[in-house]
């Protein structure tokens, strides 16, 4: 059955999610799951390239995209190729909407 969920926009975005895990993540997957911790310089990467928190507003370094689709697609992405304990998710959709709805520049 064909999925009309999504837009060309997220297929691009997928296209450079799934290239950015064959190349930054995949080869570097076993190691992190052995020493039960995944690099500090995996989480700036994918930051950098946008894959992370896409819904933090502009005006505190976010793209501002409310957009959940995105979100799906790296949920997506990350199980699909068996590296789901990079954790991103779990920052993205489940701890950072706390920081941006409650938090405060004198917090």
């Amino acid at each position: 059955m064909p999925r009309r969920l999504f837009e060309r926009e997220h297929e691009s975005f997928r296209d450079s999610f799934r290239a950015f895990l064959t190349r930054e993540v995949l080869p570097n997957y076993a190691g992190w799951e052995k020493a039960r911790m995944v690099s500090r310089e995996a989480w700036t990467l994918a930051g950098a390239h946008g894959f992370l928190c896409m819904d933090v507003p502009e005006e505190f370094g976010g793209s501002g995209v409310t957009d959940f689709r995105y979100n799906l697609i790296v949920t997506e992405e990350l199980g699909r190729m068996g590296t789901a304990g990079v954790g991103y998710p779990l920052h993205t959709d489940i701890v950072v909407p706390y920081l941006t709805k409650y938090g405060s520049p004198e917090r």
